[in-house]
């Protein structure tokens, strides 16, 4: 089985305001020169890519992005809505998380309940790039409703889009809520680059920390020393790959590698001749394997 844990979505009516501002900002970072590849956003794509890749399951994030820009009439319930209808339309094939902030307090844990009550969510995405800081105590009754629901927490970690902050998003925000709540579990998005190695040490010391590799398809390509390093290094620091999940971040890079190249790109990686000199371990089939799908199964409890 093969499980993208970070997808997206969006309808081009969604694509105004605050949306459009950082739709624009991110075409501009990579370098898009089709923006369908970037706009189109829809299940219908996502379902043809999917089963082009052979990917049997993705998880896909609404995004709550109300607090730096409006979305002129589109709201962060609407967004979650549209997740759940493509949900509902895919059942076998799509698993939704709840997109909300945070810093809207009791009406972000009326949310999340309502998505995953009544929508059968399975998941809650916070996109800390919008600038709050994920350790706040503030936001510990949204924790609680997590743990009470038994839903996994997938926290943007690393680089976001231009118009956003980064300040925010460093993996180590991610240790104290962790740490206080070892009844959920945690997934840092993108493997928090730049900070590769805070990331890795915070899944290190946390069982119920896991990373993303979604956002990697650039490095793959363009530095694939760098890629396989950081995937070797994890086996060694986390005694097995058991921590690494695939996701894809899509559809914002399929210029850079579609969904189908991405899977192919991990599963035939091969170990550099620099990574055997400096002693760190080659990823075996089984290895490839278990980030492919078989970690994201046992998470997510599929």
């Amino acid at each position: 089985m093969i499980i993208d844990t970070h997808c997206h979505i969006w309808e081009r009516h969604m694509i105004r305001g605050g949306m459009r501002d950082l739709m624009e900002s991110v075409a501009v970072e990579l370098h898009v020169r089709d923006p369908e590849n970037l706009w189109n956003g829809s299940a219908e794509r996502l379902i043809r890519d999917m089963d082009d890749a052979g990917i049997d399951k993705t998880v896909i994030l609404p995004l709550d992005f109300e607090f730096m820009r409006g979305g002129q009439g589109f709201t962060f319930r609407d967004f979650n809505d549209l997740a759940g209808r493509y949900a509902r339309e895919y059942p076998e094939r799509i698993i939704p998380f709840a997109g909300v902030d945070p810093r809207r307090g009791a009406a972000a844990v009326d949310e999340l309940r309502r998505c995953v009550e009544e929508m059968g969510f399975r998941g809650l995405k916070l996109w800390t790039v919008m600038g709050f800081m994920p350790n706040d105590e503030n936001y510990y009754p949204l924790y609680e409703e997590a743990a009470r629901l038994g839903v996994t927490v997938l926290v943007h970690t690393g680089l976001g889009p231009g118009e956003t902050y980064l300040e925010t998003c460093r993996p180590l925000y991610v240790d104290k809520p962790a740490v206080d709540f070892r009844e959920v579990n945690f997934i840092m998005a993108h493997v928090g680059v730049p900070w590769v190695d805070e990331a890795l040490a915070v899944a290190l010391k946390n069982s119920n920390v896991y990373v993303d590799v979604s956002a990697w398809q650039r490095a793959a390509c363009t530095l694939p020393l760098v890629f396989a390093q950081m995937l070797s290094t994890a086996k060694v620091l986390h005694g097995g790959m058991h921590k690494v999940l695939f996701g894809s971040d899509w559809p914002l890079f399929t210029e850079i590698l579609d969904q189908r190249a991405w899977v192919e790109k991990i599963r035939t990686l091969e170990h550099p001749a620099a990574l055997q000199i400096m002693g760190l371990p080659e990823l075996t089939v089984e290895d490839k394997t278990a980030i492919l799908g078989t970690n994201a199964a046992g998470l997510l409890g599929l």
